[in-house]
């Protein structure tokens, strides 16, 4: 029963690498690769624990056990190998005191008594001389020390490896000493005490991995078949152990089969690994199978708050379910990593929010002191440095259980291992027509000011989209997941993968020593009591889906936040010279897109198209929380791109109508621009916004007091006020839009109150506020390209097209109230028609021969002040 517990390989390619020795003295690995024996030099010490371990543990006789040990044409040369091997390193390091350090490492001991007696029974057949010479000497010399009080790992898993070595030597070991007994008893009694101490009241191995509960309840497991096969006493309890831990081990699988990459896991798909049969209900064997054999748990959620875990699936046995595991769990100092309140999400087969996973045990490693750190872990970094992965603070690390339901929990985590700060993250997981929902709120609570950092690690397979407030992951080209931050204080995201120096950020390690780039988010702000809400959906997104991570188009410029943009450069060299900035108005929460992009693509000019994807519905592109670093980081990108193009600063034009006509004005004036071209703005933002938008008035100034409506209504103000010269403006607004009292006439008057220059402004009949972009876009392009033209006369929103009869050019012209309209019809520089002043705001021209047509337009103002004027774009009529 002993050597049927052993861990032995009989694969190809465990074959392989087993041959591999005889053939060139090689001890391969599928995990450090190729080394060569070379005498015993495998043994010198280096900078992997991990592979020292493995050699000096003689791991790789795994291999050999039911290969070339067990074929008749290979077990004597085998046999002699092995025996060559065990020979050599007792020569190197039989004297501990001029022993390599990881020689007689804790676990690695035992794991050299293990491993010496899954070998010892084919040497012994074969070679009893030197089993008898070579072999038992060292084992029961290693038995000895392993019975040591002093060097006994003490209650953790080395110690229990330590503990079944010690065990299985006691019962297979042939002559048996005086020790015999004693060894078996010693075992016994150590091994009880460890396991009754390493689990939690909810069943749960406290050294923090899901493959360690595994691993542990596996040798519970062994231990248990030796006691019953025994008659010891202790069986019953091995079986109530076993039973207890089944649970969490189940409902930790995820939906593919494997454990999640939390603390020390290594992923290896449970049902190929030999560990299936650990647990004996057909729950667990369902989960392993992935829904092919046993039944399914009645329960989607498991919540242990003794253990720190929280636990959500959406369906059992579909590999495409939706599976998240939360952390608040310090159980013990062994393979702890500073992942306190990690949030872990996998759905649709791939990893959304992930962890990094172990990269080694060689703690001087930067990559493991990066996969120990908080920085590899979906939770918060207090002051740029990570708390360290152990601190003796275990009992500063809670869950506490608030509502468990069938679709889901509520629980808090507590960790408050920070010197004087206390996080408290809130998981809120909730079904909706099926789909599950996940809502997270940081509390966060110091005596003092600090710099803070939420990251979200993301999955190696899905690629994002940022913006001001979240972000968006799709996977090959379809969008899978997004989340939407909610502050009280300002936040910056940023981007980060595969960066080394100073240290390491975004990195996933699928193996032990294998290192792929991954993407994760930062979160950044600074305060001292703050709170973050964050909105997590995989359907019924938060954002629409407006920019892919696939197109090229887009860009995004790093400043003080990071801002989204797409250039579009003129189809000239005069309309390269000329850039027209465009902000957008307002749109549904989470839907932000441009706004007069077919209009201003018509125009040879160069067009950046900024997005203003702050907050939940915008910010005005100005502020959060009354930062203006938004305000600034539009400012720079803006000098960034006229600057890479070589445009002056007097051939940029602002434009934008509602809210990005505001936007116009702010940076417009400030920057300052060479022209500002809007529609219907809002001067008052604060007024405007405290009734149907208090969103952006809460995300703006950080609050929704009279105060705070009286910061943002004085933002456009303070702009005019500190501008070094106010471009040329041009304002459209409807007679029946409240714009026009509310906020166009209130500008004028301040502009004028400090002798500020007059914009010229067009009022038009018959216009409301939801109608203005129908004409705000004729009017945009009319002045643009005046504006490219270098005539700059003022236009008003125009028509021009082909009639409908053959030969006809037809003109529709949007004009104030009492305006009288001239026309003269021009076919390339010759006048061939002309109109008189009238009322008319259409004029049809007729019989005309093929040719390019443009018609000048002059206004004569109902208060008798000098007619004005402006010329249209060309129209060509072909021949019929």
């Amino acid at each position: 029963m002993v050597h049927e517990q052993l861990s032995t390989a009989s694969t190809p390619a465990a074959r392989s690498r087993a041959q591999r020795f005889l053939d060139e003295e090689v001890i391969a690995s599928p995990g450090f690769g190729d080394c060569p024996f070379d005498a015993g030099s495998v043994w010198e010490g280096t900078d992997s624990r991990a592979r020292d371990r493995y050699h000096h543990g003689f791991l790789f006789f795994g291999d050999w056990v039911k290969t070339i040990l067990a074929d008749d044409t290979t077990q004597v040369r085998a046999a002699r190998a092995a025996v060559g091997i065990v020979e050599t390193w007792t020569k190197l390091h039989g004297d501990q005191a001029h022993a390599s350090d990881m020689a007689y490492h804790d676990e690695t001991t035992a794991q050299r008594l293990l491993s010496l007696i899954a070998i010892r029974p084919a040497i012994a057949a074969v070679l009893p001389r030197e089993d008898a010479e070579v072999l038992a000497p060292l084992m029961s010399s290693t038995a000895a020390l392993l019975a040591r009080q002093e060097f006994h790992a003490g209650s953790n898993n080395h110690g229990m490896f330590q503990d079944l070595a010690l065990l299985y030597w006691s019962i297979v070991a042939d002559n048996p000493h005086s020790n015999h007994a004693e060894y078996y008893s010693l075992a016994m009694s150590r091994l009880r005490r460890y396991f009754e101490a390493s689990f939690t009241a909810d069943g749960v191995h406290v050294e923090n991995a899901p493959t360690y509960h595994l691993m542990v309840s596996r040798q519970a497991k062994n231990v248990m078949d030796l006691a019953v096969a025994a008659e010891h006493t202790d069986s019953a309890f091995y079986s109530n152990l076993i039973r207890r831990a089944e649970r969490y081990a189940t409902h930790a699988l995820m939906p593919n089969g494997t454990y999640p990459p939390i603390s020390d896991t290594q992923q290896n798909e449970i049902a190929k690994s030999g560990a299936r049969g650990v647990f004996p209900g057909p729950e667990f064997l369902y989960a392993t199978t992935q829904g092919l054999r046993g039944k399914p748990p009645q329960e989607k959620t498991l919540v242990l708050p003794d253990s720190g875990y929280a636990i959500y699936r959406s369906a059992w046995g579909d590999p495409d379910a939706t599976y998240a595991f939360f952390s608040a769990a310090y159980n013990a100092d062994y393979h702890k990593h500073s992942d306190d309140l990690s949030f872990f999400l996998h759905s649709g087969g791939i990893d959304l929010l992930s962890e990094s996973g172990p990269y080694s045990y060689d703690y001087k490693d930067p990559f493991s002191k990066y996969a120990y750190s908080q920085f590899a872990h979906n939770s918060l970094v207090v002051d740029g440095t990570s708390l360290p992965r152990t601190d003796g603070r275990a009992d500063r690390v809670s869950l506490r259980a608030v509502e468990e339901r069938a679709d889901g929990f509520t629980v808090v985590g507590t960790n408050g291992r920070y010197d004087d700060v206390v996080h408290e993250r809130t998981v809120e997981v909730r079904e909706a027509n099926g789909k599950p929902l996940f809502d997270l709120t940081d509390e966060i609570i110091s005596t003092s000011q600090h710099s803070y950092q939420l990251l979200w690690n993301l999955g190696t397979e899905v690629s994002v989209v940022l913006h001001g407030q979240g972000f968006e992951l799709f996977r090959d080209g379809l969008k899978v997941m997004d989340l939407m931050v909610d502050a009280d204080v300002p936040v910056t995201l940023a981007l980060r993968e595969g960066v080394e120096k100073p240290r390491p950020l975004g990195w996933r390690f699928p193996k032990f020593g294998q290192a792929v780039p991954a993407k994760v988010v930062t979160v950044s702000f600074n305060g001292q009591n703050t709170r973050v809400r964050t909105k997590i959906r995989l359907s019924d997104f938060s954002y629409t889906e407006r920019l892919s991570p696939a197109d090229p188009a887009w860009s995004r410029h790093s400043g003080e936040v990071p801002v989204n943009y797409l250039f579009r450069p003129g189809a000239s060299a005069r309309g390269r010279e000329h850039l027209a900035v465009v902000f957008s108005a307002i749109h549904q929460p989470g839907d932000f897109t441009y706004n007069y992009k077919a209009t201003v693509d018509e125009v040879d000019i160069s067009a950046l198209y900024i997005l203003d994807d702050f907050g939940d519905q915008g910010a005005y592109y100005h502020s959060d929380h009354r930062s203006e670093t938004i305000y600034r980081s539009v400012q720079a990108l803006i000098l960034g791109i006229a600057n890479k193009h070589g445009i002056e600063a007097s051939k940029l034009v602002a434009v934008g109508s509602s809210k990005g006509g505001t936007a116009a004005l702010i940076h417009g004036m400030t920057l300052p621009f060479g022209r500002i071209i809007v529609g219907a703005p809002q001067t008052r933002i604060g007024t405007f916004v405290a009734g149907p938008h208090p969103n952006i008035l809460q995300f703006m100034a950080g609050g929704t007091s009279e105060q705070d409506i009286e910061h943002l209504n004085g933002i456009v103000q303070r702009a005019a006020l500190t501008a070094g010269s106010i471009p040329r403006t041009s304002i459209l607004v409807g007679a029946n839009d409240h714009h026009l009292r509310g906020h166009v006439e209130p500008l004028l008057d301040d502009m004028a109150s400090k002798g500020l220059p007059r914009p010229a402004v067009t009022v038009l009949p018959d216009l409301s506020h939801a109608d203005i972009g129908s004409v705000f876009r004729f009017f945009l392009a009319a002045n643009l390209e005046q504006f490219v033209s270098g005539k700059g006369e003022e236009a008003l929103p125009y028509i021009i097209s082909p009639g409908k009869s053959p030969g006809s050019v037809r003109l529709k012209v949007y004009a104030p109230a009492g305006t009288r309209l001239a026309y003269r019809l021009y076919l390339d520089a010759e006048v061939v028609a002309k109109r008189g002043y009238a009322d008319r705001q259409v004029v049809v021209f007729e019989d005309l021969a093929p040719g390019r047509y443009r018609i000048r337009v002059y206004l004569q103002a109902p208060d008798g002040t000098e007619p004005t004027a402006f010329t249209t774009r060309w129209v060509g009529l072909r021949k019929v």
